[in-house]
């Protein structure tokens, strides 16, 4: 982003077109992030915990959400665009450089586990998935496109993807169009959504967690994503039809965390249903999610125009409800690699 001008300058492009270059570049790179973390979660931890570990990982996006915005804004004001965008990329070398150094494949493979941490990372496998490859093997996609389970996760999570998106691109035009606010009051309202689901989003992987010691990983999975979806769609349509904005706009964001509540436990499932091939299912997974932020941002921006605002609230009710109905099909007790 930082050379973008003068890329367009010495190529005859223009400054749009470059900038939509790196913008689908950066989507590249970001697209291995969630399935390759999916994976080391499957690896690295035990299976009574995948729930809160994906939790975590949900919270990430929640964090970067909330604090960005923040830090980009005050780094343009005093240094400019172009400084605010060679940091973010520092950081990202920074990243790759800490993982390189520390990350391994397996905890076997890491001098910094010791044995009695291995034993707390396997508890349960040799009932569960102790069958985890640690070679190259060819990914069962038959098996898994044959799966209601799967079905139901990957449509489930296109349903979640439509919700999420509508927080992600429409929150903050929401809330200067329709509810009234100043450019900077909507603006510190913009990470709230974000710091809803950075807070939730591990509560509902540790609720799944908790549910499952008490019955089963399906019915523990399985409530978490009905409580999230539920409270969600609860909240955002009262917050919708709410004429107080006060209390109105942090109802909707709240409805934004429980989303994320719910979202979690789409990622552990991803590993209940297929340990050891985890980030090719959840990477299949994140394109149907992405493909229903495509359909969200469309659809949302047009009933908004062609109906109101209102209307087009009360469509992602009915989608978040949807999500919830659709994961009922999942059984995160049984894998798919082990069905015949």
């Amino acid at each position: 982003m930082v050379f973008a001008p003068g890329f367009a300058t010495t190529t005859g492009l223009s400054a749009l077109a470059v900038f939509r270059i790196v913008r689908f570049l950066t989507g590249v790179g970001e697209a291995a992030v969630s399935s390759n973390v999916t994976r080391v979660i499957a690896s690295w931890t035990a299976l009574r915990e995948r729930g809160f570990a994906s939790g975590l990982q949900v919270c990430g996006l929640g964090l970067g959400g909330t604090l960005t915005p923040i830090a980009i804004a005050w780094t343009m004001v005093h240094y400019g665009w172009r400084v605010s965008f060679a940091v973010s990329a520092a950081l990202a070398f920074a990243v790759v450089t800490l993982w390189h150094w520390y990350a391994t494949d397996w905890p076997e493979e890491n001098p910094r586990v010791n044995p009695q941490e291995l034993q707390v990372i396997h508890a349960g496998l040799e009932k569960a998935n102790a069958h985890l490859p640690k070679a190259a093997a060819q990914v069962p996609w038959t098996k898994m496109l044959s799966s209601v389970s799967v079905w139901g996760l990957i449509l489930g999570y296109g349903f979640q993807g439509y919700a999420f998106y509508v927080y992600y691109n429409w929150f903050y035009f929401y809330a200067v169009k329709v509810r009234g606010l100043d450019l900077m009051h909507a603006a510190a309202w913009t990470s709230s959504p974000f710091l809803a689901m950075a807070v939730l989003s591990p509560v509902g992987g540790w609720f799944s967690d908790r549910v499952a010691r008490f019955s089963d990983r399906r019915k523990g999975r399985l409530a978490a994503v009905w409580v999230g979806m539920g409270v969600a769609a609860l909240l955002l349509y009262t917050g919708n039809h709410l004429s107080l904005t006060v209390v109105a706009l942090p109802m909707i964001a709240l409805a934004a965390g429980f989303t994320m509540f719910a979202a979690a436990n789409f990622w552990a499932a991803c590993i209940d249903l297929a340990p050891g091939y985890s980030a090719s299912l959840s990477a299949l997974m994140n394109t149907v999610g992405s493909l229903g932020g495509v359909i969200s941002s469309t659809v949302t921006a047009s009933i908004a125009v062609h109906q109101s605002w209102s209307r087009a609230l009360d469509m992602a009710v009915l989608v978040t409800l949807g999500s919830g109905v659709l994961f009922t099909v999942v059984d995160a007790s049984h894998t798919v690699e082990k069905e015949r």
